[in-house]
């Protein structure tokens, strides 16, 4: 479904007025500024296009005109995506609850309404969700992760304007906002090789392989291309990552001087809990630190600051009145930060 599907733009307007887009607004708003000619020839125009006004930009720059406070505060749905109602809120990895927690934030702070949907509310199809979320007036939604396995949302996407929170999926154009996955494990195998490290040891869920399309394992790949010296060992692959037998098992056969994880944090506790000294035996770092400052060295993703981007790109595409899937896709990818710690040693 194109952009134009659900109404013509003021930027259409514009262009076939040989004017502004601003200067479209405010005839459209009879502003005074405006002369009567003007404002009438656009005015026309638009009505003669079929011009639809967006109900969420007026009713924000009606209250902004009168000084009032916005009490009737338009909806942005917020849709969980997970095998339960609260597995979004309640998820088990803290940076997916800040993704939550940033966008409820972030749509707030401008004046929208943020409210919570279950994708899978009382067996609903996918359809049947999309009818309700029109039927209340909801033109923009935001879709939480995929919970593992789960297939791609088929909602009645010319309904809304749309972004997602998962890494961009090659069957679905809607607009995606991450993390820079691929940056992140170059950046981390950067970092170790400054500290001396040479032999790097990637430890993946298997499904975690599969959902990021293998950018967590490129960034590794690429290294001893960039950085001298690197040498990689046989990756990991578990099911599931307390594993504890594969894991040490893997240890005892590649002897990596490094791991590099999703589960760092998870790696660190269960090394140091079995004898290990982290980093005087093992260096660990991580590939999703769950905040800055945590002992163990790695990437802080900041899910706070990607749920607020994903709404700000929301919010973009509301007011602009694009609704449904665009014809080719677009995808917004967040830089991690590297946070210190503990777990790797110091630079030589």
């Amino acid at each position: 479904m194109g952009l134009m599907s659900a109404g013509i733009t003021m930027k259409v307007i514009a262009a076939q007025a040989g004017v502004t887009q601003a200067t479209v607004s405010m005839s459209l708003a009879n502003h005074p500024r405006i002369s009567a000619a003007t404002k009438k020839r656009i005015q026309e125009l638009a009505r003669k296009l079929g011009y639809q006004p967006n109900p969420y930009v007026a009713t924000l720059m009606r209250v902004r005109r009168q000084g009032r406070e916005l009490t009737h505060k338009p909806v942005l749905a917020l849709v969980g995506a997970f095998n339960s109602v609260d597995g979004w809120k309640k998820h088990a990895a803290l940076t997916i609850q800040h993704l939550r927690s940033g966008a409820i934030e972030r749509a707030t702070l401008r004046g929208y309404r943020p409210e919570e949907f279950w994708l899978h509310r009382d067996g609903m199809s996918n359809e049947r969700f999309s009818e309700m979320l029109r039927a209340r007036g909801i033109q923009g939604v935001l879709i939480s992760p995929l919970a593992d396995g789960a297939a791609l949302p088929a909602l009645n996407w010319e309904y809304f304007s749309a972004v997602s929170l998962s890494v961009p999926q090659p069957a679905l154009t809607v607009t995606t906002v991450c993390n820079d996955h691929y940056f992140s494990s170059l950046q981390t195998a950067r970092e170790c090789h400054r500290r001396g490290y040479r032999r790097i040891g990637l430890v993946l869920r298997q499904m975690h392989q599969l959902r990021f399309q293998g950018r967590w394992q490129a960034g590794t790949l690429i290294a001893p291309e960039m950085f001298p010296g690197i040498e990689l060992t046989q990756p990991l692959y578990v099911e599931d990552l307390n594993d504890e037998v594969a894991i040490f098992r893997w240890l005892k056969k590649e002897k990596p001087d490094v791991l590099i994880s999703p589960a760092g944090e998870g790696l660190l506790e269960l090394l140091t809990r079995r004898g290990w000294r982290v980093p005087h035996d093992i260096g660990v770092a991580s590939l999703a630190c769950t905040r800055r400052g945590h002992p163990c060295s790695g990437v802080y993703q900041n899910g706070q600051l990607i749920g607020a981007t994903a709404v700000d790109t929301l919010i973009s595409l509301v007011e602009r009145y694009e609704r449904g899937l665009p014809a080719q896709a677009t995808t917004l990818m967040i830089e991690g930060l590297w946070n210190e710690g503990k777990s790797l040693r110091s630079l030589r």
